[in-house]
Order: structure tokens, then C-alpha cells, then sequence
């Protein structure tokens, strides 16, 4: 039924009875629903789209499910780079505008067929329907590029320095914050500490150690953070970035939900104890063979510039 719903919404969205297939360069059925007649994306330059993939009445890639609601964004290939079978979508965008809704339809060969399901086999095609969001244009794939150079060489500089630290950095998070970690546990466990812990709406707990005088940090946010991580059943120490000795870029929002709204509680250069629920952390299926399902986790969380 829910998948009978979603097709009802695509077939109101793209409009599909009212529009004529096309014969596309590499031989593919496409119809451009919408065909706002804008500038069309050439090889070399990039793409924002959401991208639907079904076999039958059965959706198997939904960038808005798949990919945290966010569409899918490429370089179009030159034609000296596509591989022997040329996919659909490289055809469908080349001949879509900003603002375009498609369909286009691919054939489904031997190899595909063999990993389907049952329920599908029989199937002859594979449609994609497409949203163009925006055409990427090689002056600012260039600059991304650029930038993207740029910050990894910076990277490259910052940790060489810290490698430098890097056993007075180990030798402080045994004597500091090995001690700390276990200290704050242990009054968590017995209810003294007080005002000092607070609660979010989510159910995260945290004691704020150092507000930081930096810049508040936001969703997106590439930050070094030195971190110390335990369980907090029995306080085992799973992971740190002490015994390493130099901190680690993390980005937020590409963490556990947990990790990601406390690093958000905190200032560019400030420090916090957070207490993660499971359902915050790595959930039911735990991670590894160091955190077990169901686990709640405690991090120490130091944030740089």
C-alpha cells in the first residue's frame, strides 16, 4: 500500500499520461515532465538532483530517504569516461533543465535480473524519475575543488604540528583525563552532580566543563576535537583520540545524534562530558565488538578552533 501511495504521488508530480517518450542518444525512453526549456548541464559540469529508482511498484534508491533527505550531487562525465553501458541518468540530465521533472527508463540485463528480488524478476525495465535542483557550472566545481585542496593541505600542516605534541598530548590524557572520565561517572552514578548536569529535549546529558570563548559551532562545522569515550555501564573505555596523540576533524552531523548535538553545546575551544542514550548512539546494534547493543556511552569532548 505504501509503495501504491508513493506512485500515485510521483504519477501526480511528473504528470506521465500527458507527456511523449523520447528516444535519448544511448537508446533510453525519456519524458521530460515539466521541460522549462532552461539551460541544459554539459560534461564537466555538476548536478543537485533527488533521483527515485523503481523496479516495478517497488522503490529500491530514494536520494530523500537514502541520503538524509539530501539530493545527489555529480560531475557529469565527459563521453571519454563513460563506461560501455552508458546509465540512464547520464542521458536524462544532459537533456533536463533547473527545475525539470523526469522519467527515464533503462533495460534490465542478465547480471542486474540475478540480484532482484523475487517478487521482481520478471521485470523488463528500471525507471528512474529525476528533479533537477540546480547545474553546477565548472567555475564553482573549480573553486570547490580549490577550497577543498586548500583545507586538506591545512589539515596536513595542523596535524604535522600536533604530531609533534603528541606524546605530551598521550601522557595528559592518561593523567587527566582518564581520572576525570572515571570521577565523573562514578558522581553521575551516585547523584552528586548536582545543577552542574543538564538535559536537552533529546534526552542527552552534559556537564559543561569549559563554555569556550570560539565561535559557536553549527551543523556542518569541520572541527578538531580531542575525544575520550566510554561505556557508561561499567565505564570501559572504548575509544580516544589520546592514545593517538592528535585530535581528529570530525564534521558535524556526520557522527551519531548524540555526538552531533554535543558538539553544538559547546564554543570553538570549549570542553563537555556528554552522556549518550543508546537510542542517541549506535542504537540496537551497537558497534563493533567494543560497544554492545543497547549501550549508553559517555564522551569527553574537547573542541579547537
Amino acid at each position: 500500500m505504501r509503495n501504491l501511495l508513493i506512485l500515485a504521488l510521483l504519477a501526480l508530480i511528473f504528470g506521465q499520461a500527458c507527456k511523449k517518450d523520447v528516444k535519448t542518444e544511448h537508446g533510453y525512453r525519456f519524458i521530460n515532465h515539466t521541460n522549462k526549456g532552461g539551460v541544459k548541464p554539459a560534461a564537466g559540469e555538476g548536478v543537485s538532483m533527488h533521483i527515485y529508482v523503481f523496479v516495478g511498484d517497488s522503490m529500491f534508491v530514494s536520494t530523500r530517504k537514502n541520503n538524509n533527505g539530501n539530493p545527489s550531487e555529480f560531475t557529469i562525465p565527459e563521453s571519454k569516461e563513460l563506461p560501455e553501458k552508458v546509465p540512464p541518468v547520464y542521458d536524462a540530465v544532459l537533456l533536463m533543465s533547473e527545475g525539470d521533472s523526469a522519467t527515464i527508463y533503462g533495460q534490465i540485463d542478465s547480471l542486474e535480473r540475478s540480484q532482484l528480488p523475487e517478487s521482481v524478476k520478471n521485470e523488463k525495465e528500471v525507471r528512474y524519475e529525476l528533479v533537477m535542483l540546480k547545474i553546477v557550472h565548472k567555475e564553482e566545481i573549480q573553486k570547490k575543488q580549490d577550497a577543498a585542496r586548500l583545507e586538506m593541505e591545512a589539515e596536513q600542516t595542523r596535524m604535522a604540528e600536533e604530531q609533534k605534541n603528541a606524546p605530551v598530548v598521550m601522557e595528559r590524557g592518561k593523567k587527566e583525563i582518564v581520572p576525570l572520565m572515571a570521577k565523573t561517572l562514578a558522581n553521575y552514578k551516585a547523584g552528586k552532580l548536582g545543577d552542574k548536569l543538564k538535559k536537552t529535549d533529546s534526552g542527552l546529558e552534559y556537564v559543561v566543563l569549559e563554555q569556550g570563548t570560539g565561535a559557536a559551532i553549527k551543523m556542518g562545522d569541520r572541527i578538531p576535537t580531542h575525544y575520550y569515550g566510554m561505556l557508561k555501564a561499567n565505564g570501559q573505555h572504548f575509544d580516544d583520540s589520546f592514545e593517538r596523540g592528535v585530535s581528529v576533524p570530525f564534521a558535524v552531523g556526520q557522527l551519531v545524534p548524540g555526538f552531533n548535538e554535543g558538539m553544538q553545546l559547546i564554543n570553538r575551544g570549549g570542553k563537555a562530558i556528554i552522556f549518550i542514550p543508546a537510542a542517541l548512539g549506535y542504537g540496537a546494534e551497537g558497534a563493533g565488538d567494543r560497544i554492545p547493543p543497547g549501550s549508553d556511552l559517555v564522551f569527553y569532548l574537547e573542541m579547537g578552533q
